[in-house]
């Protein structure tokens, strides 16, 4: 009995031993894979052309030349929207890193100016045949309008028939703008009388301060018009909405500084004046080009009108020879009188 436990007790240990032996299932808890990150693809970017630097402009103007100062203040208006520009009030202001200066009138002491500021360019206005050393000047004279008014004028009115309606104060027409207007118009005729009666000398002039009222230059033309004008030189101080209908219902043909009114266009013949901005944007081209002093007239621009026939290019022709003449001192616009006195 004793030897039959022993026997059972040595199986019991065997299979416990062997169980130990077993190979045992172990159970993996599943663990979640992260997903791999995908990083955002940077957008390429342009890379920004910094802007051109602008050019810096001073100007002084000048009581002693109301005219240069309005026709370059109204110029800078138009240009400056491209550069830095500042109006200052006189040599001591300018700053050493301006560009260009322009003066209304001529400093007295330019040479100093441009020994202390060397990399500045200055723009002086001054008569023809003055040019000025170490600057640009822009030929003027205050006279080349008017003269080339009224040589417009007449070279444009049948039977020399015509009237010129200016200003005798304004500052761009200048002091002598009757005088100066009669002679151009002598240059083209000569002695401007009718063919038929009523024989009247041409042109007309109609002359008051800018600032009369529109009954006034009316009432003055009504005299003019007695003489039977064909054509009509305008300023703009003389425009007003009754006047202009006036001519119309006159068909007379019309010129004058500024582009014609809406609804004028038919009775338009051309429009003659001074380009000061175009003038000034030339001066800083050939200086940014490279060119550092020079002499350079005023741009005439003339833009004719719809009647085209009756203001030919070859009539806009005359008008350019004869400002190349002034400008190269072969013709004067002032009387020879008044040259001697002025002497």
């Amino acid at each position: 009995m004793k030897k039959l436990q022993v026997f059972f007790a040595g199986i019991l240990l065997a299979l416990m031993a062997a169980s130990c032996n077993m190979p045992q299932r172990v159970t993996v808890v599943p663990t979640n894979t992260p997903e791999p990150v995908v990083e955002d693809t940077p957008e390429p970017t342009e890379t920004p052309t910094p802007l051109p630097q602008r050019e810096k402009i001073a100007f002084i103007p000048s009581d002693e030349v109301p005219g240069v100062t309005e026709s370059l203040t109204k110029a800078l208006d138009t240009i400056c929207a491209g550069y830095d520009c500042m109006t200052i009030t006189g040599e001591d202001a300018i700053e050493n890193d301006t560009d260009f200066v322009i003066f209304a009138k001529e400093p007295t002491a330019l040479s100093s100016l441009t020994d202390r500021f060397p990399q500045t360019r200055f723009i002086v206005i001054a008569p023809p045949g003055n040019a000025i050393n170490n600057a640009w000047t822009i030929q003027y004279d205050e006279a080349f309008l008017p003269f080339l008014a009224g040589l417009a004028l007449t070279e444009n009115a049948y039977d020399w028939r015509s009237v010129g309606l200016i200003p005798n104060d304004s500052p761009v027409w200048g002091s002598h703008a009757e005088e100066a207007f009669l002679n151009g118009a002598h240059y083209m005729c000569g002695n401007c009388r009718s063919s038929l009666a009523p024989y009247v000398s041409f042109p007309l002039v109609v002359s008051l301060p800018g600032s009369s009222s529109p009954d006034s230059w009316s009432a003055q033309f009504d005299e003019a018009q007695k003489s039977f004008i064909y054509t009509a030189f305008l300023s703009d101080e003389a425009i007003s909405e009754a006047l202009l209908q006036k001519l119309v219902s006159l068909n007379i043909q019309m010129l004058g500084v500024s582009a014609p009114p809406a609804g004028l266009e038919g009775n338009w013949l051309a429009s003659i004046n001074f380009d000061w901005s175009g003038t000034l944007m030339q001066v800083i081209s050939r200086s940014l080009a490279g060119e550092t002093q020079g002499t350079q007239p005023l741009v005439l621009s003339i833009t004719p009108g719809e009647l085209t026939e009756e203001f030919s290019e070859g009539k806009a022709e005359v008008l350019r020879r004869a400002y190349a003449d002034m400008l190269s001192g072969l013709l004067s616009p002032y009387t020879a009188s008044k040259e001697y006195t002025e002497q």
